[in-house]
Parts: C-alpha cells; sequence; structure tokens
C-alpha cells in the first residue's frame, strides 16, 4: 500500500478536519478527499482547485539601485540531477577534524554562523556520512513489526552513516508524484540504532531553538530529543554571492521541514544544481518543467550528507513577500485577496498553482520590455513589463486558460474567468502589477505572477 492509498483509505477523516484550512492547502489535499464523489476534471494534468492566489514576486538586487541597464542572465553552472541506485560503499566521508572551537558538545538557544559554518567542517559530535547510502530493507524489523512491513507503506530504508557505537538510518517513502518531489514527497526521518535499540532523532540540529519534527513512523523506537548533530545546524544565513543570502528563519522554525525530503527520483522531471557549498550542506536550485516558453521555473532547497534536500520557505528567499513592495504609482497593493498565509508570497509566473516553485527565470532579457516600478521592503529595484511585453501576455494567457474548477451547486465544470480567475485581459493583468522581477544571482531575472490559475484539486 503506497501513500496514495492510505490517504485514500482516511479521506473521510480528512475531510472532516479540511474545515479550518486555508484555501491553498485545501486545494493541495481535495484531490484525495473528494475523488470519490466528485469526479475529477483536468486542466494542466493535475486536475482542478477552489483559490486565485495572489503570488508574489522575485529575488535580488540589481547591480547598481540607479541602473537602467540590468546585466545578462547568466549561464548556469554545472547540473547535478538524480541518479539511480547508488553503488554501496562500507567507507564513511573523511574523518572529522578537531572541531574548531573545541569545546563541549552541547546545544545552546544561539549559535553564531562563523561558528556554525566552522563546525559544519569540523563536527563536535561524531557524526561520519557515508559517500554513497546503503540498502538497508533487512534492518527494517528493528523499525516495524512484521504486520507493518507487510501491510503499510513502501518503506525505504538506507544505512547513511555512523556516531560511534550507533548506526545512522534514513527513513523514507515514495512520493505520491514525481513531478514535485518538494509538494508530494513525504518527509526524511533520521534514526540511530545501537545495542539498546532504534531512536528517532526529532532534533537534529544544535540550537534548541530549531524545530524538532512532532512525530515518526516508527512504532519500535523511541523518540531521542538529545541527539543532535553540528553537520545538520543551518547557519541563519547562506550566502550564495554577490550580496545575495537566503534566511534559514522560518525554514528552521517548521517541524516539517526537519530532515527535509528525499531527492528527486532518477526517473523525476525535476533535476537539482548546486548554487554554494557549506561544508556537507549545498544550496540547489530545484528546476521543474515549466510550462510557458522562454522560462526555467525553480526553488531553492537545501541538500543534506544523508540524501534528503530541505525545501527553503518562501519567507527566507529575498524579495518573495510581495505584500511588503513599494510601488512608485503609490498603489497600496499590501492586502490580501486570498485567504491563508500562502498569499503573502510570490510563485513562479510559469507554472500553476499547485507547483511549489518559488521564481521562474528568462532564457534571454531584453531590458527595453521592462521597467522599474517599485522597490522591496529590503531596498530591491522591482521592475514590471511595459505595454506589449510578449512574455507577461504569454504568462496571462496561460494562467487563464488553465483555470478550472467545478460549480458544487450544479457539478458543472466552468472555466476561465467563470472559474474565478481575476484578469480578463493581459491589460487588467499588467495594471494589477501581477507580473514582475528583481534580479536574482549572476544576472538572472526571477519573475513572479500576483495571480495564478483556479483549479478544484491538486491530484
Amino acid at each position: 500500500m503506497n501513500l496514495d492509498q492510505m490517504l485514500n483509505g482516511a479521506r473521510d477523516e480528512i475531510a472532516q478536519a479540511t474545515a479550518p484550512i486555508d484555501d491553498r492547502t485545501l486545494t493541495r489535499v481535495r484531490g484525495t478527499v473528494r475523488r470519490a464523489r466528485i469526479q475529477r476534471h483536468t486542466f494542466e494534468s493535475v486536475g482542478a482547485a477552489a483559490c486565485a492566489g495572489v503570488l508574489g514576486l522575485g529575488a535580488w538586487t540589481l547591480t547598481s539601485s540607479d541602473s537602467s541597464t540590468p546585466v545578462d542572465p547568466a549561464t548556469g553552472s554545472t547540473t547535478t540531477g538524480p541518479t539511480g541506485t547508488p553503488s554501496p560503499t562500507a567507507e564513511p566521508t573523511a574523518e572529522p577534524t578537531t572541531a574548531a572551537d573545541d569545546g563541549p558538545a552541547v546545544r545552546a538557544d544561539e549559535i553564531d554562523d562563523a561558528t556554525v559554518l566552522a563546525r559544519l567542517s569540523a563536527p563536535r559530535t561524531g557524526e561520519r556520512w557515508f559517500d554513497e547510502a546503503m540498502d538497508a530493507s533487512d534492518a527494517l524489523d528493528a523499525l516495524f513489526t512484521p504486520d507493518e512491513i507487510a501491510n503499510g507503506p513502501e518503506y525505504r530504508l538506507t544505512l547513511v552513516g555512523d556516531r560511534e557505537a550507533s548506526a545512522i538510518y534514513a527513513l523514507s517513502f515514495p512520493a505520491a508524484q514525481t513531478d514535485d518531489s518538494v509538494l508530494w514527497a513525504p518527509r526524511v526521518e533520521l534514526y540511530e540504532i545501537d545495542e539498546d535499540g532504534p531512536r528517532a532523532i526529532v532534533c537534529p540540529s544544535a540550537r534548541t531553538t530549531d524545530a524538532c519534527a512532532s512525530e515518526f513512523s516508527s512504532s519500535k523506537a523511541a523518540e531521542d530529543r538529545d541527539t543532535f548533530y553540528d553537520t545538520l545546524t543551518l547557519p541563519a544565513s547562506l550566502a550564495l554571492g554577490d550580496g545575495w543570502a537566503l534566511s534559514t528563519d522560518v525554514t528552521r522554525a517548521e517541524a516539517d521541514r526537519v530532515g527535509g525530503v528525499a531527492l528527486p527520483a532518477a526517473d523525476s522531471p525535476e533535476h537539482l544544481e548546486v548554487v554554494a557549498a557549506f561544508g556537507p550542506l549545498t544550496v540547489a536550485r530545484r528546476d521543474v518543467v515549466s510550462d510557458v516558453d522562454g522560462l526555467r521555473s525553480s526553488s531553492y532547497v537545501v541538500t543534506t550528507p544523508f540524501g534528503s534536500m530541505i525545501p527553503v520557505a518562501d519567507a527566507d528567499v529575498p524579495g518573495l513577500d510581495y505584500l511588503d513592495v513599494t510601488w512608485d504609482d503609490g498603489v497600496d497593493r499590501s492586502t490580501r485577496v486570498a485567504d491563508g498565509d500562502w498569499a503573502d508570497y510570490a510563485q513562479a509566473p510559469a507554472v500553476g498553482t499547485c507547483s511549489t516553485a518559488q521564481f521562474s527565470v528568462e532564457s534571454s532579457h531584453d531590458a527595453t520590455a521592462w521597467r522599474t516600478a517599485g522597490r522591496t521592503a529590503d531596498g530591491r529595484d522591482v521592475v514590471v513589463p511595459v505595454a506589449g511585453n510578449p512574455l507577461a501576455a504569454a504568462v496571462h494567457d496561460w494562467q487563464l486558460s488553465h483555470s478550472g474548477t467545478i460549480d458544487e451547486k450544479t457539478g458543472e465544470t466552468v472555466t476561465g474567468l467563470d472559474a474565478g480567475y481575476r484578469f480578463a485581459t493581459t491589460e487588467e493583468f499588467l495594471a494589477a502589477q501581477s507580473l514582475y522581477g528583481v534580479q536574482g544571482p549572476g544576472g538572472e531575472w526571477h519573475l513572479r505572477p500576483e495571480a495564478t490559475n483556479v483549479v478544484y484539486e491538486c491530484a
């Protein structure tokens, strides 16, 4: 039984719990909850949701704030995509060197980034990560009963490292779909097993103020809130170069991000491109399939040494807070037009509502087709399309034509404006500053829509 089957089996319980859920979250579970009573109508291969989104913006400063000519988009660095099953090796990575501060391995409420970065390369905590994870399915019986193994989901257990007398394992599950691993993949869980039995490592960070996982799957493991790893402690800021940095404040505070999710499967259309390395952690751009020609759509993730990736929260990506933009025309656009915290932040314009892509980048940029129209809260110039911009027309047309839902009173399918999409014309779309951008690392342009397509379900 896979995760999707489990959700189907629990749809009644999920349905009862959806009342207080915001529109965006409701959209992403609706496909499973409603499938039993309403025939699914497909739009853009995702299905159809009950929200039109105010989604915002971009990502980074211009070379100079008063420059009228942005730099050209940069050529991407070497791409590292998902690979097949790694060949096992029993050898861990190099022995950790003596910790930079050589202090006791204890947690702290606050740790400055210089110390965090030093400990990433020279941990006090003694963990060693294997260069390649090894299949450890024969150890599942240490975590689950025979009945759970036979009738539960498809457990994937790998041996990923060791620490003193303990072996470190990562437990993951197959994603319900492979087109968007951040959306569909369950959280990866960490366990240590020694002579005293298995323990679920729910608080892997050296900071006491970082989140702990709120649950774990093993019926046999004891909850371990004491074991932590210097090599899994995120810096508060991740500098990507040229003055560009991601925060991790919200990312570290959310329990469902602890441990991350599984890397894209070998047959996934996603691929990862490394942007920066911090000891055993790397920041990568996760590219997904774009639906508008001329745009590449991505989000930021932090990859871990045990084969998972931690999605960087929207709130931690500079410039993604649409409601904080100050517009030169004096219009206050800081009021949400949709319920739910998701409405504060940007989404890539070249994908639909159900995607977790945070930004899109043009394959080529014509500076004359854009004008400066405002600034982000941290002083980054915001640009918007001029009238007649073909990219803006393409984005609007795609979002409008791929909007569709089901009239719950009649059961009939409605599309486009009848489905609730907000902008009938490209001119209206532009007047609302729906599509805009801020220059990202290396001269890349990040573009955002204010309103994405209306769908009934993400399935």
